[in-house]
């Protein structure tokens, strides 16, 4: 089984930090992350108001061991993610979103001078670390459902690239309010709205897929 959990967190300059939690229990992803990339992608979305979050992708694996598929899927059932409905998931992709934007007071309004968003990304995931010692045919199988593993996390992770985008473009898009403080109030009830949307899409793709099952993504 495989599984997602999303949050946002937020910051808005010149302000109080915000934190506003999707679903789950608020967690410290740098906590225990390794091998951070930071990289801007630009996805072909250069339509979206030119919209260009940077992402910042992690990678946190479990390791399991075993030499037949059943100890691998015992591994996995024991070292998994606990979810709060108590099941044990293979892997989830974590996202959280923050913007922040300057203000630009111009003939007694308020207006959006630049917006920035970042994406953190974190994907939990196997790592069967006596891989090279095990026949030829369980390397294929685990490889296959690595892949379609990869693939539905993948799919998570769009959506949490495409709801940095919109936050990115909707609050640039924002018209120009009597206050800062109400402009304020406008460009973060965007990016809960949107979080909140990309939530319930996400509830909708793992419903649709199985939790990937329905894409390949089923050990042994």
């Amino acid at each position: 089984m495989i599984w997602h959990r999303g949050m946002c967190k937020f910051t808005v300059e010149g302000l109080t930090p915000n934190r506003h939690q999707v679903r789950g229990r608020e967690i410290r992803l740098y906590r225990y992350l390794s091998g951070k990339i930071v990289v801007a992608f630009l996805l072909g979305l250069a339509s979206l108001a030119g919209a260009e979050p940077t992402i910042m992708l992690n990678y946190d694996y479990y390791d399991i061991e075993g030499r037949t598929a059943a100890e691998l899927r015992q591994q996995m059932n024991s070292k998994g993610v606990v979810w709060t409905n108590g099941n044990v998931y293979d892997a989830f992709t974590d996202w959280d979103v923050r913007w922040s934007y300057r203000y630009r007071l111009t003939d007694g309004a308020c207006s959006i001078k630049s917006v920035t968003t970042t994406l953190n990304l974190v994907f939990r995931l196997p790592r069967w670390i006596n891989y090279a010692g095990a026949s030829a045919a369980l390397k294929k199988k685990w490889d296959g459902y690595m892949q379609s593993l990869r693939q539905h996390e993948n799919g998570h992770k769009d959506f949490g690239i495409k709801a940095a985008i919109e936050i990115e473009r909707s609050i640039a898009e924002l018209e120009p309010a009597v206050t800062c403080d109400d402009l304020a109030e406008s460009a973060n009830e965007i990016g809960r709205r949107i979080i909140s949307e990309s939530a319930a899409k996400e509830r909708e793709y793992d419903a649709q897929t199985n939790f990937g099952a329905t894409q390949g993504a089923v050990f042994p």
